[in-house]
């Protein structure tokens, strides 16, 4: 019985604690992102920051993700919406700077709501900061869909595909 107690007390022990995320592509449906023109464009993970931040806690749980895993999801998934909704235009290339600042989900009652915020510096130095919320019934659909709103967001942005299509 003795053991039988210490192996249920290890198991709530597991079950509370840190557990990594790994940020993963929520990809957008077509149509999300209205077509625009653009010159040739890379983006650039600016976030040094590597250790560990808390995207999710609660009742001892916690979700960790390094901010620069992050941006590396934005990253890699503008260059890929870039690449489906841009119209190429002849010019100069363009470079886009993206740094995710912090990316944290909520629970409320059946349902969870995240916000990301994120720098952008467009390659003309402008720089300017972005607040991203998503709301899903899954924990890591939340995380990863804000992710991908936050894309679908930048491409939005008057100021971004301005920069991208001058």
């Amino acid at each position: 019985m003795k053991r039988l107690a210490i192996a249920g007390i290890l198991l709530l022990l597991q079950a509370c604690g840190t557990h990594p995320y790994v940020p993963m592509e929520y990809e957008l449906r077509a149509g999300l992102i209205a077509p625009f023109d653009a010159t040739a464009t890379t983006f650039v993970n600016a976030q040094p920051a590597t250790e560990p931040s808390i995207v999710y806690s609660y009742s001892g749980s916690k979700l960790a993700a390094s901010l620069h895993d992050i941006t590396e999801l934005m990253v890699q998934q503008a260059a890929k919406e870039l690449k489906k909704n841009a119209r190429a235009k002849e010019g100069a290339a363009k470079t886009v700077d993206l740094k995710v600042k912090s990316l944290v989900s909520t629970y409320g009652i059946m349902s969870w709501k995240s916000k990301i915020v994120y720098e952008v510096k467009l390659g003309s130095g402008e720089t300017f900061e972005k607040t991203v919320t998503h709301g899903s019934g899954v924990l890591l659909q939340d995380l990863n869909g804000c992710i991908a709103e936050g894309v679908m967001e930048l491409f939005k942005d008057s100021r971004v595909t301005a920069y991208l299509g001058a």
